[in-house]
């Protein structure tokens, strides 16, 4: 299954770590190539606690895309505190156990912008993930 940087999935069943499921929409930050993880970051449109400054807000480790900017019709943090990378197979099994479903994809500018705004968050990112994200180009 191909899957390009800047895809954005919903899935109605995401299972959180303490084992309830949720639905939430996940965004690709990765192109992945053979054998590379899928990694996506968590969005919420729920403003409990977090700024409504547009765009890049590194010291919280979101990114604000405004509603109808870019694909969401609600305001809309994308978290990356906590990244999700999954193998191919897992990817395949969160599609089909918890009916993952594509739903459209952001803007390479907005892209851009994100891959930026990662770059500047406070928060150590995995040095493997950050270097997948780093480099995609591939759209």
């Amino acid at each position: 299954m191909s899957a390009k940087a800047g895809e954005i999935f919903y899935c109605p069943k995401f299972p959180f770590e303490d084992g309830a499921p949720s639905p939430k929409c996940l965004v690709l930050l990765n192109t992945p190539q053979e054998n590379e993880p899928y990694i996506f970051c968590k969005t919420t449109s729920k403003q409990k606690n977090k700024l409504l400054t547009e765009y890049c807000q590194p010291d919280d480790d979101l990114f604000l895309l405004l509603a109808n900017k870019d694909f969401f019709m609600k305001n809309t943090w994308l978290q990356f505190y906590k990244l999700y990378g999954y193998t191919l197979q897992e990817f395949l099994d969160l599609h089909t156990k918890n009916n993952l479903e594509f739903k459209g994809k952001l803007k390479d500018l907005t892209m851009r912008q994100i891959i930026n705004c990662i770059k500047k968050c406070k928060r150590d990112i995995k040095k493997s993930y950050l270097s997948l994200i780093l480099k995609r180009i591939g759209n």
